[in-house]
């Protein structure tokens, strides 16, 4: 009897779909979206190949950095990231923001990400080397700073 009376309630009105921003707001600044998406293969080494959304939040980021907001330089990166996870740059970006945070290992790790994503990208390649052999002084392991001081001088 009791699922007889459930059998014949009216089933619930549709919902109303969920509405999607159509614009992306930064710092109250309303920046267009692409028009179209875009699948990249290949790295994005350069702020000028970027969407005008991470190209606004690497400038954040450079400021926040200069301002001495570690932490928020940080997640302005890491919101860039998540637009364009194959941007080279953005990644030696944090891995210099790390190494400014003193967390070192992290720093070798993000600029190992970035160098693999370099495609040619020399000047990044060595900027690379060259934070991760500070990096790894740092952290006492001289074996592998010396390492990376090898490479910087191929």
């Amino acid at each position: 009897m009791l699922l007889q009376a459930c059998a014949t309630t009216e089933p619930a009105p549709p919902a109303e779909p969920a509405k999607v921003e159509d614009r992306v707001v930064i710092d109250g600044e309303v920046l267009p979206l692409p028009d179209e998406p875009k699948i990249q293969a290949e790295s994005m080494p350069g702020v000028e190949q970027s969407s005008p959304v991470v190209a606004k939040l690497m400038v954040s980021a450079d400021t926040q950095q200069r301002a001495g907001k570690l932490d928020a330089a940080a997640n302005s990166l890491e919101r860039a990231l998540r637009i364009e996870p194959r941007n080279a740059l953005l990644w030696g970006r944090l891995a210099d923001v790390r190494y400014a945070q003193k967390d070192w290992l992290q720093s070798v790790q993000l600029a190992s990400k970035s160098n693999t994503l370099a495609g040619d990208s020399t000047t990044l390649r060595r900027r690379n080397w060259y934070l991760m052999a500070n990096a790894y002084d740092s952290l006492g392991d001289s074996v592998n700073a010396e390492k990376y001081r090898q490479k910087l001088s191929q």
